[in-house]
């Protein structure tokens, strides 16, 4: 039960009267915060309904300059995914028109050589 009493003081040994010196720090930094909150909290129903609707106009504000923002990441992704599938295709249809017309090309071009190669005949060595 003790340490249910001292949960937020060191407590462990230490004398009654410095225990009650650490409770009460604690409660006057309470009581600090607590005032600043107050200072800053509007008084009546008016000034509490302008804040908030200063702080709706701003969340607007912030959330209009997000969709922009948003807007252009999206053109900008678009833009990317075009972009690359242009690259691919930049690659590949050069390779896929070597691989049609080459094989041709080059048997017309190594047709001659073969010929000659099979036309002459080699001796072999006496």
């Amino acid at each position: 039960m003790e340490e249910d009493i001292n949960i937020h003081t060191s407590g462990g040994g230490k004398p009654f009267h410095e225990q009650i010196d650490e409770v009460r720090k604690i409660m006057e930094e309470n009581l600090r915060y607590t005032k600043v909150i107050h200072d800053f909290t509007p008084k009546d129903a008016a000034e509490r309904e302008k804040e908030m609707m200063k702080l709706l106009n701003d969340n607007f504000e912030y959330t209009r300059a997000c969709y922009a923002l948003l807007e252009k990441i999206n053109r900008w992704i678009f833009w990317q995914k075009i972009f690359g599938v242009l690259k691919i295709l930049i690659f590949v249809i050069p390779l896929i028109l070597a691989i049609i017309y080459l094989p041709p090309l080059i048997q017309t071009v190594i047709s001659p050589y073969m010929e000659l190669l099979n036309d002459a005949k080699i001796l072999p060595p006496k």
